[in-house]
């Protein structure tokens, strides 16, 4: 069996892959698809050119986030991802007001599939086995052939390594994940904790995690990509904008690094600093990279400087341990990397 050593490396030396298929997709056609998603979203559905994608995020009438999404504007339609079941919110409100307008929502999870390659020869690869990839934008997207099957190719970097997306629907969806198991040369197939440990050093944010309902969209740390506050209005937008204007946020999403031989925190762990809250552990899995256990967390802004050291308690042993805020991405240096495998991976 591939160890987390090989699969972490490969991500960082060649290709890999994995089934993200569990990933939720929805559909939203017709005439008025661009409009009708750019009035509930914070980001510029409208101007979106064919080929193109962004993220977003879906807001309450209050500007409190109901899902962190990426949008794709296809010829036909428009196609919303998000994580696991993180439309299980926004899709209520979205049929809400789709009465409003001339569109149609089709909820495609279950008949397609999402696999991702990360590495830096994982456009190399895909030209080998007759596919191509898309332009260098980040969430660009063609569609191709890849192992005999027709897929939606995107460009992405969840693990802040070159990465492109393959989505395959229908027929072709059920078979893409045996196509690539049973490639020759083809890439090692990443296990869900080393994806998370890389998900985690990349930053990339997950809802139900990162992004509740009780954030704001700006606490997420994804204004650059997923906010444009000059599109004009929307739902939410007067707080997204008041916000703005007041420059800064109360609490926002930082990388957090681990004393090595501590244990990873559980989601939910309390961060403090004087005996005194001032986060939360969203997310945490160990790299092998670090050879420690690697964080992401909500934290107080003016506790959010890199270096800054924190603590949380352990339930079971009530031993308290140290975790350094650090910006994102926070990748090891290649030459850090463990030439062998670490005992226990």
């Amino acid at each position: 069996m591939m160890s987390r050593f090989d699969s972490y490396r490969a991500v960082d030396e060649a290709v890999g892959w994995i089934d993200r298929s569990s990933r939720s997709r929805l559909e939203i056609s017709g005439p008025d698809a661009a409009k009708f998603l750019h009035n509930l979203t914070t980001n510029d559905i409208k101007r979106l050119p064919q080929g193109r994608g962004c993220e977003a995020f879906v807001t309450s009438p209050q500007g409190k986030t109901l899902a962190y999404i990426s949008v794709l504007a296809r010829p036909d339609a428009l196609l919303v991802r998000s994580d696991p079941d993180g439309l299980a919110l926004a899709l209520p409100h979205l049929r809400k007001y789709g009465v409003f307008d001339d569109v149609t929502l089709v909820d495609r999870t279950e008949d397609s599939r999402e696999y991702h390659l990360a590495g830096p020869v994982c456009e190399a690869w895909l030209a080998s086995v007759g596919g191509t990839a898309p332009e260098a934008d980040d969430l660009a997207f063609v569609v191709t052939r890849v192992l005999g099957r027709d897929v939606l190719c995107i460009r992405e970097s969840p693990t802040g390594r070159s990465g492109l997306t393959l989505i395959a629907f229908g027929s072709d969806a059920s078979e893409l994940g045996e196509a690539l198991r049973s490639a020759s040369s083809g890439p090692v197939e990443i296990d869900a904790e080393t994806f998370e440990a890389l998900r985690i050093e990349a930053g990339t944010p997950v809802f139900g995690r990162e992004a509740t309902e009780s954030n704001l969209p700006q606490e997420i740390g994804r204004d650059d990509r997923a906010i444009n506050f000059v599109k004009g209005c929307y739902l939410g937008q007067e707080t997204v904008a008041r916000l703005d204007a007041l420059g800064h946020v109360n609490r926002i999403v930082k990388g957090l690094r681990f004393e090595p031989g501590a244990p990873c925190p559980p989601p939910g762990a309390v961060l403090e600093a004087d005996g005194k809250r001032v986060g939360v552990v969203t997310s945490s899995a160990f790299s092998p990279g670090w050879k420690s256990c690697v964080g992401l967390g909500l934290v107080r802004v003016s506790h959010s400087a890199p270096g800054t050291t924190l603590a949380w308690v352990g339930a079971e042993d009530s031993t308290s341990y140290a975790a350094t805020v650090c910006d994102l991405p926070s990748r090891p240096p290649l030459e850090a990397v463990p030439v062998a495998p670490l005992d226990g991976l």
